[in-house]
């Protein structure tokens, strides 16, 4: 069944493309990772399937969410499905939750208001929440407030009230973000665990490749607000078609390193330009190592790959000469 289906989704700011025809489509309990580098438009495209870009946004195109058409919805339709439909975990969780209200509070809230529950109800299903995403004596902790609990805690607690209303899909941006690295391991076993059994499809959203390869079956690489590439997780790790993409995974951390021959990772040259700077064509031109004259006027096309697509003029010269 089809939880999601966005097409040609684009969101402007003063006519600057942060998002460029996207297209996104999930089915339920698939878990889709989205990757790139601080800029390229991953959360973008993460509050634009869940309606929550800024109000300077201009958005285009579809999006369909269960089977309801959501293109040009205004914010009161929105709120009928933010929360049972999609929900979001941020990438803060200190900043995400309010620290004048205790966790009882938040989590008593959307169950009450959304789902009609008393406040005895909403208390237990928050007791349970805490318990399923593994928070120890869920009872003190519902008396507490977000200081006094740990990063990890907090990422736990964003991500039982994002379940609270029980979504169809849920957006994870970040949720690994300034955690070390056995809590995040922790919290990425958490969220595949949930949407195995919770039948619930998973976006989630990081510049970890890492994390991406444990955390999810299909990936789309991002940069410039333009999807590079995507495809089958596992295929494109292995072997990544577009430049960009080759870029990344040359640059992850790695044990071997010294058996390369090489004393340095692999570095991409420059930085994500501002978007009203970026280039016409393929976003990339500018920094790409193999580019041709024609990349940055004119936009390359998909090449259907095994598994997925990538969009590289490279590609089309590779196919033209086989």
């Amino acid at each position: 069944m089809t939880i999601l289906s966005a097409s040609d989704l684009t969101v402007s700011f003063d006519g600057a493309h942060a998002v460029r025809d996207a297209c996104v489509t999930l089915e339920r309990g698939e878990r889709l990772g989205i990757i790139g580098e601080s800029g390229c438009g991953k959360s973008m495209l993460g509050l634009a399937l869940a309606g929550m870009t800024p109000e300077a946004a201009r958005v285009s195109g579809s999006i369909v969410l269960d089977g309801r058409d959501m293109s040009g919805a205004r914010e009161r339709d929105w709120r009928t499905v933010r929360g049972r439909t999609v929900a979001m975990v941020f990438q803060e969780p200190m900043a995400a939750l309010n620290p004048l209200l205790r966790i009882g509070d938040t989590l008593r809230e959307p169950l009450q208001v959304h789902e009609g529950m008393t406040r005895s109800q909403a208390n237990r299903q928050a007791l349970d929440l805490l318990a399923e995403v593994g928070i120890d004596d869920p009872a003190a902790r519902l008396l507490q407030y977000p200081h006094q609990i740990s990063g990890g805690q907090r990422q736990r607690v964003l991500i039982a009230l994002a379940l609270a209303c029980n979504p169809s899909l849920l957006i994870a941006d970040e949720p690994t973000t300034a955690l070390d690295a056995t809590v995040a391991q922790r919290i990425i076993q958490l969220l595949v665990s949930l949407s195995q059994s919770r039948r619930m499809a998973l976006v989630f959203i990081s510049h970890d490749l890492g994390a991406v390869a444990r955390a999810t079956q299909r990936m789309i690489v991002m940069y410039g607000g333009d999807m590079v590439e995507r495809g089958e997780t596992a295929a494109i790790l292995e072997e990544p078609a577009h430049p960009y993409t080759q870029g990344l995974v040359a640059a992850r951390p790695r044990l071997d390193l010294h058996r390369t021959g090489r004393t340095r990772l692999p570095t991409i040259p420059g930085s994500v330009p501002p978007l009203v700077s970026l280039p016409d064509g393929c976003r990339f031109a500018g920094r790409c190592p193999v580019e041709l004259p024609h990349c940055a006027t004119r936009r390359p096309p998909k090449l259907s790959r095994s598994g997925g697509e990538a969009a590289c003029y490279r590609l089309v010269e590779r196919e033209e000469a086989s």
